[in-house]
């Protein structure tokens, strides 16, 4: 008997920091599909066989289509294993074996044409390729917007754009993302984590060790700053197992440890006597770990999130550092060397690659990064309502600028608006220090952080986005003109 894998694209269950409610018939301005999107479910775990393949456009497909074997979402739009689509969607919804974001709905759910709420699911739009995207200019998208310019009025609404955007940056950046597994189960012995995971009729084993003591479970990738705590190491050779897991070809290194630390909370969360909190791992790193936090904290459910001078590829905005690079704004820039942006980020680093095939196009033709219907801001938007500290290092005059400083300056300011909206500001702080390359260490805003996520004490002083103009490159007070036009007091109902 043969049966349809429906496989998440970017499966995150609701947080325990924050229970969002699902997109539903009452909060009508989701996502719109093209003609037949795909359904974005808000809870459970991905069917059991087929797979597709993410954004491909034209009438009639899922996202990408749905495959009758294999696969997880590809970036180049076509099915990544078994071809044409069984049961595929006709023009106005998905129909068995639809694509889901967030959990599956029995079969799929049938869309009408131009998208919508569908039965209480996101559902997302038939994403373009990349060169059939339009410049969209410097200034920031809005992410109180879909991408067919419906407002995000709700919570419920910022889940399904949340979805849109993480499904964007997989399709555009960096390539598959591996969803949930179908069923997960495993032990926990000691500091041993022991993980099954079951995805159509293939499963795979996989482990983790947490030593040491303390409250926190911290992954360190390299030189992060984390609370004192114990150590989460996320085990070997996760990348080739995924890979034939889900049967995809590529996959982004930092994506898996995004996947690994909710395999770990998965079995920590179904073991509660194992003396082990999942609401008390954290993730961070510094430089090309950075980035590595970045993707990680933005593609796992990890509850705090702390990214240290990440940099091109990581939370820096691409459309800025293409302004300073290429644009009108090198004549502003003041340093001996330019900022890490897409072109000229490296293939390989602690920690990397940071993007995967999936950019290719934008890499080799830089100024199209004003075409991307995102940026980076709205990734870092996507942890709220989950705890993120965020550091980069000094990039005024004359500094250490390859980083992209003032980049990253500008999309954590950004996204702050976001933590605003859902009524979580204090669950988010930024720095510009000043000192050498992850050296630095906390200032004290992580401290703060910690306090307030670990110990409960809601009187932390957090939420503070520090920017000094002497310590990047244009002054703060430019950026709304030059980059934002969208109201960054938006309150989210």
């Amino acid at each position: 008997m043969s049966f349809l894998r429906k496989l998440n694209i970017v499966a995150i269950p609701v947080l325990a920091l924050w229970s969002f409610a699902a997109c539903s018939a009452d909060s009508p301005a989701t996502a719109p599909g093209g003609s037949g999107g795909a359904t974005v479910g808000t809870a459970g775990k991905s069917g059991v066989s087929g797979g597709v393949a993410a954004g491909t456009s034209g009438a009639g497909s899922t996202i990408g289509g749905a495959a009758t074997t294999g696969g997880a979402i590809g970036a180049g739009g076509s099915p990544v294993t078994g071809g044409a689509s069984t049961g595929g969607a006709s023009t106005g919804g998905a129909s068995a074996g639809a694509s889901t974001v967030g959990g599956s709905t029995s079969g799929g759910a049938t869309g009408s044409a131009g998208g919508g709420s569908v039965d209480g699911k996101c559902v997302l739009p038939n994403f373009p390729d990349a060169g059939s995207l339009k410049d969209l200019g410097i200034k920031l998208p809005d992410p109180f917007k879909f991408y067919d310019g419906t407002p995000v009025t709700t919570k419920a609404q910022w889940e399904c754009r949340r979805k849109e955007i993480l499904a964007m940056a997989a399709k555009y950046l960096y390539g598959p993302v591996p969803g949930d597994c179908d069923e997960v189960s495993g032990t926990v012995s000691g500091g041993n984590v022991s993980i099954t995971c079951k995805v159509g009729d293939k499963s795979a084993s996989f482990s983790a060790t947490i030593s040491g003591s303390g409250k926190s479970i911290n992954v360190d990738l390299s030189s992060g700053i984390l609370p004192a705590g114990k150590k989460l190491s996320l085990g070997s050779g996760n990348d080739a197992k995924i890979k034939t897991l889900y049967g995809i070809s590529e996959v982004n290194p930092n994506i898996v440890n995004g996947w690994m630390i909710n395999r770990v909370m998965d079995v920590l969360e179904k073991n509660p006597t194992s003396g082990h909190d999942p609401k008390t791992i954290a993730v961070s790193g510094c430089s090309g770990c950075g980035k590595g936090a970045f993707l990680a904290g933005v593609f796992s459910r990890a509850p705090i999130v702390v990214i240290v001078e990440s940099g091109g590829g990581g939370g820096t905005s691409w459309r800025m550092t293409e302004w300073f690079r290429h644009g009108a704004g090198k004549s502003r820039w003041d340093c001996s060397d330019m900022p890490q942006g897409i072109d000229n980020l490296e293939d390989s680093g602690i920690c990397g690659p940071w993007v995967t095939s999936a950019a290719k196009s934008f890499r080799s033709a830089p100024a199209t990064v004003n075409n991307l219907p995102f940026d980076q801001h709205m990734l870092l938007a996507t942890i709220a309502p989950r705890y993120l500290v965020h550091f980069t290092n000094n990039n005024g005059k004359g500094s250490w600028c390859h980083l992209a400083g003032t980049s990253e300056a500008l999309a954590s300011w950004a996204a702050h608006s976001v933590y605003t909206a859902l009524g979580v500001p204090k669950n988010h702080s930024f720095e510009v220090y000043n000192g050498g390359h992850c050296g630095v260490g906390d200032t004290g805003i992580a401290a703060a952080m910690f306090k307030r996520a670990l110990d409960g004490d809601m009187s932390a002083d957090t939420g503070k986005i520090n920017i000094q103009d002497a310590r990047v490159q244009v002054p703060q007070s430019e950026w709304k003109g030059l980059f934002v036009d969208w109201n960054m007091d938006t309150v989210l109902n």
